[in-house]
């Protein structure tokens, strides 16, 4: 994508970045931690409320075990019986985010997907880096799978969507539980910050770049720690054959494309069925904006009866 390339982002999205640039937002990658979690807090709390969210049966707070101790997760109850259960990780480069930030999305995937959504809030780095939040999402996963009946379904954005690809090949290999899909929405499979995508996107700071994932990526593998490991990144797995079917779900403008649409097609030489969806001038996030944008709505359903689909045995 050179300077004179004809494509452009969304209006909604260029909005956002020229009025981040014209505050002077800095960006991750410049902020500790705490200030970057901060930022996306009071990002999320001065955005306007959505008001098309379905209704639901219920929304409820608790904690479960986890390997350190207690785990936050959120359940969304869809109304009528529900078809499955589908635990959900955010995103946030394993550092920043938690259950708020993906709380419209979850009511959206439970009131389509008639699946019970259950968000889970891990542990992060660089206070808890590799294996700790990962750990956490298992837990969840087989807690998941001890208190609800029926099929089983992972799912997640960005660093959740790794962690998610994560469980779904540390289920496969340890031998349950059995996982009727996995979506996965912009996820991080690789370390390789040389893609074609990085090349194109990753310099612009189009809300996420190549120095925000390497802020991302040393936080949560620190020096020592084996990249290359599938639990990590999961591009590296030596055998897709046996995986759950997968949704993959990417955006034309994202660093992050070409390593997803790379996993969607290694799954798809094993023989794992894969939907795969890239919707133009899109942004790394952008199923965040379905009330204002009509592609990300389409792309959220687009999960959400994918979603259903897997747990009534039709994918």
């Amino acid at each position: 994508m050179n300077a004179e390339d004809p494509r452009k982002l969304h209006p909604y999205h260029q909005a956002i970045i020229d009025a981040n640039r014209a505050a002077g937002r800095p960006y991750f990658h410049q902020l500790s931690p705490a200030a970057a979690r901060e930022l996306l807090r009071a990002g999320i709390a001065a955005a306007p409320k959505p008001t098309d969210l379905p209704d639901l049966a219920s929304v409820t707070n608790r904690e479960i075990e986890g390997p350190l101790g207690p785990i936050a997760v959120r359940i969304y109850q869809p109304l009528g019986e529900p078809v499955g259960t589908c635990v959900f990780f955010h995103g946030g480069g394993w550092v920043i985010g938690d259950l708020d930030q993906v709380d419209a999305t979850c009511r959206r995937l439970a009131g389509k997907s008639g699946c019970t959504i259950i968000s889970v809030d891990y542990r992060m780095a660089p206070e808890h880096s590799y294996p700790h939040p990962l750990n956490d999402c298992w837990a969840a996963l087989e807690w998941a799978a001890a208190a609800f009946s029926g099929p089983l379904l992972v799912a997640g954005e960005s660093a959740g969507g790794n962690l998610a690809a994560a469980c779904a090949i540390r289920a496969r290999d340890r031998g349950g539980p059995v996982l009727a899909g996995q979506l996965l929405a912009y996820p991080v499979t690789d370390h390789d910050f040389q893609t074609l995508s990085y090349r194109e996107i990753g310099g612009r700071n189009w809300l996420l770049s190549t120095a925000d994932m390497r802020w991302f990526w040393d936080h949560y593998c620190p020096l020592g720690v084996d990249r290359c490991s599938s639990e990590i990144s999961p591009l590296h797995v030596v055998e897709t054959r046996g995986l759950p079917p997968a949704m993959v779900v990417l955006g034309e403008f994202d660093p992050l494309r070409s390593e997803g649409l790379a996993y969607a097609v290694r799954l798809a030489d094993g023989g794992v069925p894969v939907s795969l969806r890239c919707d133009a001038q899109m942004i790394h996030g952008y199923l965040a904006a379905a009330a204002a944008i009509p592609v990300a709505a389409a792309a959220l359903g687009d999960a959400a009866r994918w979603l259903r689909e897997c747990a009534e045995y039709k994918v």
